[in-house]
């Protein structure tokens, strides 16, 4: 089937008949067109059915897209492609809101979700040039499983993956479980799905400027507001510099960002906003390893030091330029009916050399290391379009849609590695007295490689409500031609898939805020990464059981989520942990289930008090394949935290703002036979925000934070093998101040 060909046709009709919509409208009263394009759509939908030129302004509604205050949200898309509240949506989902990442000092996007249930990102130590974000006890270095603005970030290898930076959110969400009826190629534990600073129809300006722990550095700005008199034409533009040294020696971090985005809503029905973004990495941290030996076991030479540097600052380079440019549009046909359509080009390009860490020989002090470099490229183009609707069948209403998404990508990488011949091994490192003057040879290219993929996707979904029953259907087919070429042998390895994915849950609302669900589910996930020591990778495959009980106070902001899960996920690719295997062969596990109750709750009972707790035990292990019995690397098998914060209401001191919170994670397995144990650890975070405001009218708009990140500085480990260990991130300080007017 050529996938290509089909989803070339299918784009180019759907974006020449939105196009032709975007101009056959009738003009509409411009405010409404500023409700609609802001996410307000009790404002735009009761204009459009009152049939009049009077517009009703019935406030700010939220919607699944734009701005919240506080922390506490209560509508998403992530789990229907549609606005839906959180207590209608019959799966787990975690929300975190621009407000919370900025109170709890959030740099990364993993650390998000320090506070949420089921997720673990912290898994590889205190890098940043990447997010490794696991999810349900499932997870791994290479994982596809972001999304920004509900399209899929393809990614290549050794981390050639789009990073997302958190000040350019209003907010990410994790939709736990199954995505594939809805969103095609994902991972059985569930999505990470981003959503860009958009558009405002208020004019604002803010600056910061942020420094702390390691000679940090970061400079930001965000403006917006209407360019055109009549409200019509609204714009964004947010950027970022950061320079820093890290926690390690001879390493810095640097990254430049814009984000630009623009908003067109000719009418009440009709929004068109262009999204756009570039960064680029020159500097990308460290990314070495440490072994076992000398951090979560003990050394004849004592422990490793936290900051010690395995690479080579002659040698180790990093630089990554990352681009993208989109559109999103909405146009209503009718008062009932609206089409939606997302579309976004990327670009990625990498150039990495670094010597890292392959074992620690038996003195207890030699570090055998692997020398690496790599030149990768990608380009890829993702097209959703759908159809959404309401109708009635007698007493059962109807929100229907039905939808097609396309999505290609093109990878290419040269690589050379110094563990694979012809190639010079690169020289060992003494622990004890490191010498970093040692030359470095470049290895020979032992991998010419390119991937172009096509993936071609139909789905349907019916939300039906009987009274306070919900019940949601959701299927899909998949169409996957992925095609690996060997440029070295000129050999290629060809794979057409075919996979059709479905949902099925229930849901009953209380009208004391109580909504119990259960749901079925089940994924498609191809492995488009090539096997350069055998055939070809099977698709990732997988099913899910989940119930659980959602609570929405009536009297309160507030949401809670309680749910039990039962995933089987099949074929899952791993690294090759076995002795003297090479550092770039996968292996695929069998199959591997995960067990597990989630309690994630954020509550603001009373003015100015914000509560969010969570709680976890996971039960992951592999049930067929290799090391059958066993648990996963790197996952805990309990997580739980609690964050609280109190702004002060009275006399001067109401602009301030305390907070704090303890995070615990179980101990974890650095192997897959389960033979080195990873520590649990525990460690406690703090933030101090004071808007000087309220000192003086003379500084209203200025705001200062001091956020503290492991507090009592707690020593932990991470490790994804046993000789591919790190520290976990030390105690942080960084300060700000924030102008906004």
């Amino acid at each position: 089937m050529r996938i290509s060909s089909i989803g070339l046709a299918l784009w180019t009709s759907t974006t020449i008949y939105a196009a032709c919509a975007v101009h056959t409208v009738q003009a509409q009263q411009p405010s409404a067109a500023i409700n609609a394009s802001q996410g307000n759509p009790a404002n735009a939908d009761s204009a459009k059915k009152s049939g009049s030129d009077t517009i009703t302004v019935v406030g700010k509604a939220e919607t699944a897209t734009m701005p919240v205050d506080g922390y506490i949200v209560t509508r998403s898309a992530a789990g229907t492609k549609t606005d839906t509240p959180l207590i209608e949506t019959p799966q787990a989902i975690s929300v975190v809101t621009a407000d919370q990442m900025e109170a709890q000092g959030v740099q990364q996007l993993w650390q998000a979700f320090r506070y949420s249930a089921g997720i673990q990102g912290d898994v590889r130590g205190d890098i940043s040039r990447a997010d490794a974000i696991y999810i349900r006890g499932i997870g791994s270095l290479n994982n596809a499983n972001q999304f920004l603005d509900g399209l899929r970030l393809p990614r290549g290898t050794s981390y050639l993956a789009y990073q997302i930076n958190p000040h350019s959110l209003e907010r990410v969400e994790v939709l736990k479980g199954p995505a594939s009826a809805l969103y095609g190629q994902a991972p059985l534990s569930g999505i990470v799905n981003a959503t860009s600073k958009r558009p405002t129809a208020t004019r604002f300006a803010e600056v910061e400027a942020l420094f702390g722990s390691h000679n940090r550095q970061q400079y930001a700005f965000d403006v917006g507001g209407p360019i055109s008199d009549d409200g019509t034409l609204l714009y964004r533009l947010h950027g970022l510099a950061l320079d820093s040294d890290t926690s390690v020696k001879y390493t810095k971090e640097k990254r430049f960002s814009i984000a630009p985005s623009l908003t067109w809503a000719p009418n009440e029905s009709t929004s068109l906003t262009f999204l756009a973004s570039y960064e680029r990495l020159p500097d990308g941290g460290f990314f070495g390893n440490l072994p076992a030996r000398g951090t979560i076991k003990p050394n004849t030479y004592g422990a490793i030091p936290s900051d010690f540097y395995d690479g080579s600052p002659l040698f180790d380079e990093y630089d990554r330029t990352q681009a993208t440019l989109g559109y999103n549009l909405e146009h209503w046909l009718s008062d009932s009916w609206k089409i939606n359509q997302n579309f976004r080009y990327l670009y990625m390009k990498m150039n990495e050399s670094y010597v890292h860490t392959w074992s620690l020989l038996p003195d207890d002090r030699t570090l055998f290391r692997n020398a690496l470099w790599s030149d990768q490229k990608l380009n890829a183009a993702n097209l959703d379009t759908n159809l959404q609707g309401q109708l009635n069948t007698g007493i059962i209403s109807h929100d229907v849609m039905v939808g097609f998404d396309y999505q290609w990508d093109k990878w290419q990488q040269d690589m050379g590695l110094s563990l694979l011949p012809p190639a010079t091994a690169a020289p060992s490192l003494d622990l004890v007295n490191p010498d970093y003057s040692l030359s470095i040879v470049r290895p020979d290219a032992s991998t010419l490689a390119e991937r172009t993929q096509n993936i071609l996707g139909l789905y349907a979904q019916d939300h039906l409500k009987i009274d306070k029953l919900g019940i949601l259907l959701s299927g899909r087919y998949d169409w996957a031609d992925i095609n690996n070429r060997n440029k070295i042998t000129a050999v290629d390895t060809k794979q057409d898939l075919g996979k059709f994915t479905w949902r099925s849950a229930v849901i009953y609302n209380f009208d004391s805020g109580f909504a119990p669900y259960i749901s079925y589910a089940t994924s498609f996930d191809p492995t488009t990464t090539a096997n350069a020591y055998g055939p070809p990778f099977k698709p990732t495959t997988g099913k899910q059981w989940e119930a659980g009980l959602k609570y929405q106070p009536t009297n309160f902001p507030g949401m809670a989520t309680l749910s039990v899960f039962d995933l089987t996920q099949q074929n899952v690719l791993a690294r090759d942990t076995s002795p003297g295997a090479p550092p770039t062969r996968q292996v695929q596990v069998g199959e591997i289930q995960s067990k597990g109750i989630e309690l994630e709750a954020q509550l603001n009972p009373i003015t100015g008090l914000n509560l969010i707790s969570a709680l976890t035990w996971i039960d992951p292990k592999v049930e067929k394949g290799d090391n059958a019995g066993m648990r996963p690397t790197s996952v805990s098998r309990v997580l739980a935290s609690f964050w609280a914060d109190y702004t002060v209401q009275t006399d001067k001191l109401s602009g301030l703002r305390l907070g704090a919170g303890v995070r615990y994670a179980g101990s974890s397995y650095a192997d897959t036979a389960n033979t080195l144990e990873v520590p649990s650890y525990t460690t406690v975070d703090a933030a101090i925000h004071y808007d000087l405001g309220a000192i003086s009218h003379s500084l209203r708009g200025l705001s200062a934070s001091l956020n503290l990140t492991n507090l009592f500085d707690k020593t932990y480990y991470t490790c994804n093998a046993p000789d591919y260990c790190n520290y976990g991130e030390g105690r942080t300080v960084y300060g700000s101040l924030k102008y906004r007017w």
